[in-house]
């Protein structure tokens, strides 16, 4: 409650009705006094206008008189219970509506300060760690050299090269000599055919694709068959098989040669597919210039010199996919024949179809370079059934060193599941090789 102290001359009792100096006083502090009419409803309201210090009418003098003058403002919402004037209930209402202190606000200012610098390193935290790293980085491996070049620390250490990893033969680029070499050929009324040089060169070893025969990995020989026959899956085959399978060509297929050079072009070894008797002949008929069991050692020899002679640049000989199932079994037969596989300087491809195959005893007898294949990679032409022979055949290569197969080129499955399983062989410590690095490595059988 705030006091006005006024000078006392002449002590009356003033009537809240009149205009006395406690009625001035109070419009002078902006304090409307109730009218009397309006007295019962400004004391529900719960303010009322009084003079003293218990907000009892005081005896109000003239502007002369010298007096102690109160005013107060009584309100029953911010009034103080322990003191029966209004003002000091409004104070404590302003107070607690008023600003907050300053520790509260040094806390905010911190708790904003901290969620900021948070934020901000969250954002810039990847460039942040990024600038590090390079600083780290920052002139490792730079020699500190002198003007004239030389090392400023004679006994710094200097980085060493990182080691090459050697490439793999499956990966390693090649050029194949030129597939007609005249040294090698001989002409006859047919055509040329192979021939040993006269310098003691064969046709297998001038055509063969080159192989580090220190190698000491397992080996995977692969033979696709049937190439030739159709155009789109000749060149499938050539663009998606690593140069080291090989390849076997049909020779009553048209534009061989160039196909053929192609196919070497790329690396790959090739071989010529002779068609020869199958069960059921003549019902079932490979082709021109079959062999024949019922046929003599020269009809046959004429027979194959037409096949050897439709085109150049192969390694070897193998028997028609689907043919031989017979002949292959007919000892004297394949006996002249082989024979002269092994006078013209090639090796021989047994695949292996029938039981009772006489081919890897014959040639060995004649000392002719041989291969078997262990077996047909899509005898299940889907992709499981190719992988599960793929694995076969590496479990054979662990335990024999050597291990061959081969594939028909009209599936293109078969390509596809090659071309992938081929280009993990090296990490499971196995090397894909062409034919000619397997020659004379297998068991007989």
């Amino acid at each position: 409650m705030a006091l006005f102290p006024l000078s006392r001359k002449k002590k009356t009792e003033a009537d809240p009705g009149d205009g006395g100096s406690a009625a001035v006083l109070a419009s002078r502090l902006g304090a409307k006094r109730p009218a009397k009419s309006n007295d019962r409803a400004a004391k529900k309201d719960g303010k009322r206008w009084s003079f003293g210090r218990k907000g009892k009418k005081t005896k109000a003098t003239t502007a002369g008189d010298a007096m102690d003058l109160a005013f107060v403002a009584d309100d029953e919402h911010a009034g103080d219970p322990d003191d029966g004037s209004g003002l000091k209930g409004a104070g404590k209402e302003k107070k607690k509506r008023g600003k907050p202190s300053p520790p509260v606000i040094g806390a905010m200012v911190l708790i904003l300060v901290l969620a900021g610098t948070a934020g901000w390193l969250a954002v810039q935290a990847p460039e942040t760690l990024r600038r590090i790293e390079a600083a780290h980085g920052l002139g490792q491996g730079v020699p500190v050299l002198l003007p004239d070049g030389t090392p400023r620390f004679a006994d710094a250490a200097q980085t060493a090269p990182e080691e090459e990893v050697p490439l793999d033969p499956v990966d390693m680029p090649v050029t194949l000599t030129p597939s007609r070499n005249d040294q090698l050929l001989e002409r006859l009324r047919v055509g040329r055919v192979p021939r040993v040089a006269p310098d003691g060169t064969a046709p297998w070893q001038y055509y063969a694709r080159p192989f580090p025969q220190d190698d000491k990995r397992p080996r995977i020989a692969i033979i696709v068959t049937g190439l030739g026959q159709s155009e789109a899956a000749t060149h499938a085959a050539i663009d998606r098989l690593p140069g080291a399978v090989t390849f076997a060509f049909i020779p009553s297929a048209e534009n061989l040669q160039t196909k053929v050079d192609e196919a070497r072009s790329k690396g790959h070894e090739v071989l010529l597919s002779v068609p020869m008797q199958p069960l059921g002949f003549p019902a079932n008929d490979p082709g021109p210039n079959t062999l024949l069991s019922n046929l003599s050692d020269e009809e046959n020899a004429r027979r194959l010199e037409a096949s050897l002679a439709a085109f150049t640049g192969y390694v070897g000989v193998t028997s028609k996919t689907d043919s031989g199932t017979d002949f292959l079994t007919q000892r004297e037969s394949l006996r002249g024949v082989l024979l002269q596989v092994q006078r013209r300087g090639l090796i021989y491809l047994d695949l292996w179809q029938v039981s009772g195959s006489k081919a890897a005893a014959v040639s060995k007898e004649l000392s002719l370079p041989r291969a078997i294949s262990d077996l047909q990679i899509d005898r299940i032409p889907s992709g499981i059934g190719i992988d599960a022979q793929l694995a076969q055949l590496e479990r054979l290569a662990q335990a024999n060193g050597v291990a061959v197969g081969f594939a028909d080129v009209s599936n293109p499955v078969s390509l596809e599941r090659l071309s992938v399983w081929a280009a993990g062989l090296r990490d499971r410590g196995i090397v894909l090789a062409p034919v000619t690095a397997v020659v004379n490595q297998q068991a007989d059988r």
